[in-house]
């Protein structure tokens, strides 16, 4: 009996091994003609779902131009500042907001209320860019890269710096949290400071990091801007100003500074003024540029104009007059000027 068990079973070794071959070539015959027909027959559906994952357009930044005095001193310059962005799909993906101590750390630094923003991402789950913070210092956006937060990327931008604070506050205007002009001559030359974004389309890994630059246009320069102003004279005739209006306990002020044979304006200075580089406690009265946004009438300073006038056309005899100026609420002379002819 035994024997005969032994034949039996080796008898049918051969049928089972030859069944589990083809099977086995047959599973890799069909996936061989998978294969095929994604890679040969129809890729585009793949190729296409690829992409979708991978392929991201990002601008590429071009720095504003730069503001300076008729010494090239500068007046408004672009410091480089970092922009919080998140992802809502791809951390939808990996588990949305959560509580734990990374988010947290990232909340404070940024003064985000978590909850707040949990529900923010879960109201636009198949959002691809949504701001957290916007113009950080590098160092702070570079402390919460490394705490690899899912959906959360950097995003390179840049602020505006006045170096001189509030001199000239008033004639330069200021930008907004974009980097265009919306006062003064920030907003007046705004094409010429900003120039123009360029775009690059690259392939990024489930990191959010690039690893390939498939196409590139580069963006076009924006051009600086010097004025006629000098900072120094600016900065005397801004304090002259405050002193006359404070002595005259007046609520404004403007003064300009003319160059006389070229008629160049060297100062413009208006009272009240502000800091650019932080204005949260000016007002919009403040932000005004008196001097050319003010009407008001001339007065006596038109009788100047029409001596010089009579001076250079020979219409009078005389080679002086001495103009007395003085205060019309105390009468007191407080100079002499003379207009000569030479």
């Amino acid at each position: 009996m035994l024997k005969k068990k032994t034949k039996s079973a080796a008898s049918f070794t051969p049928i089972r091994f030859g069944l589990l071959c083809v099977a086995i070539l047959g599973c890799l015959g069909l996936l061989l003609v998978r294969v095929g027909w994604l890679q040969i027959i129809s890729p585009d559906n793949l190729v296409k779902q690829e992409d979708m994952r991978s392929l991201r357009e990002e601008p590429v930044a071009v720095e504003r131009g730069m503001i300076s005095d008729r010494e090239g001193r500068p007046l408004a310059v672009s410091v480089p500042v970092s922009a919080i962005w998140i992802d809502p799909q791809t951390t939808m993906e990996k588990g949305g907001v959560g509580y734990g101590p990374r988010w947290q750390a990232m909340a404070e630094a940024l003064h985000l209320n978590l909850g707040e923003l949990a529900q923010r991402v879960q109201s636009h789950p198949h959002a691809r860019f949504l701001y957290l913070a916007r113009q950080i210092n590098p160092e702070q956006a570079e402390w919460i890269d490394k705490l690899h937060l899912p959906g959360v990327y950097l995003r390179d931008e840049s602020r505006r710096f006045y170096p001189a604070g509030h001199v000239a506050a008033n004639l330069l205007g200021f930008t907004n949290v974009d980097n265009q002009g919306i006062e003064g001559v920030e907003k007046s030359f705004n094409a010429q400071l900003t120039g123009k974004p360029g775009r690059r389309l690259v392939r990024k890994d489930k990191h959010g990091n690039v690893i390939e630059n498939i196409t590139e246009v580069p963006p076009v320069p924006a051009h600086n801007l010097q004025l006629s102003i000098d900072e120094r004279l600016q900065t005397v005739t801004e304090d002259a100003l405050d002193n006359a209006v404070r002595w005259n306990k007046a609520e404004s002020g403007a003064a300009v500074l003319i160059k006389i044979d070229t008629g160049e304006i060297l100062a413009m200075a208006s009272y009240p003024d502000f800091n650019p580089n932080n204005r949260d406690s000016a007002t919009l009265d403040d932000f005004r540029n008196r001097a050319i946004s003010d009407t008001f009438e001339p007065g006596s300073t038109v009788k100047p104009l029409v001596i010089m006038t009579a001076l250079q056309q020979g219409l009078s005899s005389q080679t002086a007059w001495w103009i007395p100026i003085r205060s019309s609420s105390m009468a007191i002379v407080f100079a002499m000027w003379a207009i000569i002819r030479s």
